[in-house]
């Protein structure tokens, strides 16, 4: 008998489970997510699991806001995924960044020092920073925890999840899918949708076909119980390193169980290594030069962050968040082919927006209709060819967040 399902989704990270769930909620009977390893043991693994408010455009501001009451809900349905809606501080550590946040907020949003202390319980150190600003949409998620909830509540639908199945080609009749095939044999279906990330490149190019996405290296760093409070809000720091103020503080910070986790976007070696290469199934092995340099950033930070100096071992989980020309992900069918979609160009929004774009795709997929907007902002074609490697897209993209 044939391996068969209605719709295969690949790929057993954030963006994955989150379809292969919509989609078995839209009434699509056989939903089969693979993954080649566990959920959420890729990308996703190394996500800071927190939400902020920074959508620029109404489809990204309606995904956040349905993420929000996802997560919640979730949460309240008796899967615990460590969500707390303890808002988003920006702590503004010089004077720059200070007039920075100042511009065009309202004044009941920003925080003097003291006030950013009090809210903090003290993990920041309110005499040696100049102030804050406080979105309090801002909520948190704990990966780890989503991953197993999300793989229960599809499997509760009716949906199947294999891991250790990695896919390693698509079978193809024309433009048509016919199956993906994977190391225990093919599994047959009609759709399948690629939540690959980094990936999606290696099984679509056999095909012919290219993502306009860029793969970046990045780590998040999690320290053992050290006290820190389930209150703390996401931080996000700001303002230059004190005594050299030619060198930025790129740093975001958050509580879980009592356990520090945070990290920072680092320049230089490694960040950029997968650009047109390779990516090797794992990155468990990647050369450690920016969790180096982004340690280095914390321990300068320590000055006003007194527990980045605390932790005495660390643990580390690295991943390869993928961005798009202008910053915005890629939902949609691959242009060309039939049956064949993709949901990636997470742009280290996936947690934020992951929900959203879900819910746009499962409604596509499923019924054939879907937010309108939605599918055209994010539609996978909308560059119409102008990118054809790796590169090009991140030099496009780097103007977007250097200006």
């Amino acid at each position: 008998m044939a391996d068969r399902a209605d719709v295969v989704v690949v790929g057993g990270g954030i963006m994955g489970c989150l379809l292969a769930l919509h989609l078995a909620e839209q009434g699509v009977e056989r939903v089969r997510l693979l993954e080649r390893d566990g959920v959420f043991q890729g990308t996703s693994a190394a996500g800071g699991g927190f939400l902020s408010g920074w959508a620029a455009y109404q489809p990204e501001t309606a995904a956040a806001g349905y993420a929000l009451d996802f997560y919640e809900k979730t949460q309240a349905s008796g899967h615990d995924i460590g969500f707390r809606r303890n808002g988003t501080l920006y702590v503004a550590a010089d004077e720059r960044s200070w007039q920075g946040l100042r511009m065009g907020a309202e004044d009941d949003a920003l925080l003097d020092p003291a006030r950013v202390a009090e809210l903090t319980n003290d993990v920041v150190a309110g005499d040696r920073v100049v102030g804050g600003l406080l979105d309090p949409n801002g909520a948190q998620v704990h990966p780890p925890l989503l991953g197993v909830a999300l793989a229960e509540l599809l499997r509760a639908r009716g949906g199947v999840v294999e891991t250790r199945r990695p896919v390693t080609g698509l079978r193809m009749d024309g433009s048509r899918v016919l199956a993906v095939d994977t190391p225990a044999g093919p599994v047959e279906c009609d759709c399948v949708v690629l939540a690959t990330g980094a990936w999606s490149n290696r099984l679509l190019k056999p095909l012919g076909a290219f993502l306009p996405l860029a793969p970046r290296l990045t780590s998040r760093i999690t320290t053992g119980p050290i006290g820190i409070p389930e209150s703390l809000p996401t931080l996000i720091v700001m303002g230059a390193i004190p005594g050299d103020p030619a060198k930025d503080i790129p740093l975001w910070l958050r509580g879980q169980y009592g356990e520090l986790l945070w990290g920072g976007t680092y320049r230089g070696y490694p960040r950029d290594i997968l650009l047109d290469a390779e990516v090797p199934d794992r990155l468990d092995e990647i050369p450690l030069d920016g969790v180096t340099q982004v340690r280095r950033v914390g321990k300068e930070a320590a000055s006003f962050i007194p527990v980045l100096g605390q932790a005495t071992s660390i643990r580390l989980k690295h991943g390869a968040p993928c961005y798009t020309p202008d910053g915005r992900a890629l939902v949609g069918q691959v242009p060309g082919f039939t049956g064949l979609h993709v949901l990636t160009g997470d742009n280290e929004a996936g947690i934020t927006f992951g929900p959203g774009y879900a819910r746009v795709l499962a409604e596509f997929i499923a019924h054939g209709e879907a937010d309108q907007e939605s599918l055209k902002s994010w539609q996978v074609d909308r560059f119409d060819g102008a990118f054809t490697s790796e590169s090009e897209v991140i030099r496009a993209f780097l103007p977007r967040v250097t200006a």
